[in-house]
């Protein structure tokens, strides 16, 4: 599951959120045909994707989910 966000600092932010929350993400490369926006985003297991959403609800980031992602 491809989680976007708008800026760089966004998805740094959502990184160390996840990592304070014991859930494994990984900062991937986002090509322009998904996204224009800042170029990068998180990578997290599908299992792992309801937590994620419930956090950076809470933390207030905004986000987008690609779900067609492959690696």
């Amino acid at each position: 599951m491809l989680f976007l966000f708008e800026s760089t600092h966004a998805v740094i932010k959502a990184e160390r959120i996840c990592d304070k929350n014991g859930i494994t993400c990984k900062i991937v490369p986002v090509p322009r045909s998904i996204s224009s926006q800042c170029g990068m985003g998180i990578e997290v297991s599908e299992k792992q994707e309801k937590i994620v959403v419930n956090i950076l609800l809470k933390k207030k980031i905004i986000y987008n989910i690609y779900n067609n992602y492959k690696k």
